[in-house]
């Protein structure tokens, strides 16, 4: 039986260490590449033909068209066509909160990570001792504040899996409700008792929901 590739993009302010968990769960039969933005360290890209994509948060704003183009199945963990609502007094909230960020990433970008590590739900775990990437995180955090997800990024033919958590602090739930209906061929689960750092926290989980319904479309 050949190998399916998994592509598992990370979101802003982590790494492809965000996955490390990942490699203990997934079974025989399933081979995990994962890109790196390099904000600890030097980036990394993968050149293979995915199946199956994984994307967190905004990750799914990174991905590739390239890596889009051959998945069957992409799963969207934590994520949003845009991180801003179209209510206008509830979207000028999230946006000032991007601008203090940035302003913040000037002055302590460790200390700003550590707070929003903590936010996520998960433990900084010393991922960034010495070397931090302050450019690309400014980089990436200006697409945050910016990018439109294009709808037709996602392949017609590709199932879409949401997956997003119910005390979710960073990405509210009613982004991921946005993408389902947005989505025609998707479904959207909701982890409970889960924050925004799916792929640290519920990698178990989460992958069972992924299986399932890889494998449930191989029957159809």
């Amino acid at each position: 039986m050949a190998v399916v590739d998994v592509v598992a993009q990370h979101g802003w302010g982590f790494g492809a260490w965000c996955w490390d968990r990942w490699r203990e769960v997934l079974p025989a039969g399933f081979a995990l590449h994962c890109p790196d933005q390099g904000y600890f360290g030097p980036a990394v890209e993968v050149a293979v033909q995915p199946r199956i994509v994984l994307a967190h948060s905004l990750g799914l704003h990174l991905l590739s068209p390239q890596l889009c183009a051959t998945a069957e199945l992409i799963v969207v963990m934590s994520g949003f066509r845009s991180f801003h609502s179209a209510c206008a007094r509830q979207a000028r909230r999230s946006r000032r909160t991007v601008e203090q960020m940035l302003a913040r990433l000037e002055r302590e970008p460790a200390a700003l990570l550590a707070d929003f590590y903590s936010r996520c739900g998960t433990p900084s775990e010393g991922h960034w001792p010495e070397v931090v990437d302050a450019d690309g995180l400014r980089r990436d955090l200006q697409l945050l504040q910016e990018s439109v997800l294009e709808l037709s990024a996602i392949p017609a033919a590709a199932r879409v899996l949401i997956l997003h958590g119910s005390r979710d602090r960073v990405v509210p739930v009613e982004r991921a409700e946005e993408l389902r209906e947005l989505l025609p061929n998707s479904a959207l689960a909701t982890v409970a008792e889960a924050g925004h750092a799916l792929p640290l926290t519920h990698a178990r989980a989460c992958w069972e929901r992924v299986e399932q319904a890889w494998r449930g479309m191989q029957l159809v």
